[in-house]
């Protein structure tokens, strides 16, 4: 049925676990990469499931460090088309995510052959890890309202995701080729901008590329960017070309779009 804004409405409700970070991780797993996952954890009713998930995909959890009390919560309601309506995060979590913690783990990230971030990350730990970190990084700009998180560290990142909203509020530009464009100049190695239905595009190095959306008949839209995501860090690990990238990030999107689950098993087809 249609949203209706006030009213009471028919539905379905699921409780998985996800977290952009989580998804990028699982993704990258079913992606034929070795994975770790680093993060500040809650001893809630979660954790059982956590450590299994983490066991099933292959994710190395050791790094994490855990606390008591509730996990990161995400609440998100789907319109009929299968895309977000409205959505409320709850990430205390991730603002206690400090310096301290994260100096923890810097050696180990440094063995990587590319570490995700996400702007869910508070901006000093951000800026922590860009100047810590010496392996490539991949950063998912999560949100319009935490984007602008990472415009002081776009110089260090190799590979930047943003969609379309994020892209305009990170550079003040209208059009995606203007933002792809001004994020290059500002640092940025490979911009990657995604369109939705309109593909994605990808700047690097003075080139421009659009990579066509793989067509698919959505199911629900939650977690396609973050398989994106997962694929370009994928690739960036593997030594893999912009547009090969590109190509493995619009498959992982669009098979992302076709499951019902914010990360699809279907994932472990396109394994590199």
């Amino acid at each position: 049925m249609p949203l209706v804004p006030g009213d009471s409405i028919p539905g379905q409700v699921r409780m998985t676990l996800g977290g952009v970070g989580w998804n990028i991780a699982r993704d990258c797993a079913l992606l034929g990469a070795e994975t770790a996952f680093f993060s500040l954890l809650g001893r809630d009713g979660q954790e059982p499931a956590i450590r299994e998930q983490a066991a099933r995909f292959g994710v190395d959890i050791g790094p994490c460090r855990w606390t008591d009390g509730p996990n990161n919560r995400y609440l998100y309601i789907c319109d009929q088309k299968g895309d977000v309506a409205a959505a409320v995060n709850d990430m205390g979590l991730c603002a206690r995510m400090d310096e301290a913690l994260v100096g923890r783990w810097t050696e180990v990230l440094n063995g990587f052959g590319a570490v995700a971030v996400d702007a869910n990350l508070p901006a000093g730990t951000l800026a922590f890890l860009a100047k810590e970190v010496g392996a490539p990084l991949a950063a998912d700009c999560v949100s319009a309202a935490k984007c602008r998180r990472l415009e002081p560290i776009l110089p260090r990142l190799h590979t930047l995701k943003a969609n379309r909203l994020e892209a305009q509020t990170l550079t003040g530009r209208s059009r995606p080729e203007d933002c792809a464009w001004a994020l290059a100049d500002a640092g940025v190695r490979r911009v990657v901008i995604s369109l939705g239905p309109e593909g994605m595009l990808c700047v690097e190095n003075g080139a421009l590329l659009r990579q066509e959306a793989v067509p698919v008949t959505v199911t629900d839209a939650t977690g396609a960017g973050d398989a994106l995501t997962a694929a370009l860090t994928v690739g960036l690990a593997a030594g893999m070309d912009m547009a090969a990238c590109a190509a493995l990030g619009a498959a992982a999107a669009g098979t992302t779009l076709t499951s019902p689950d914010s990360v699809a098993p279907g994932l472990a087809a396109l394994a590199i």
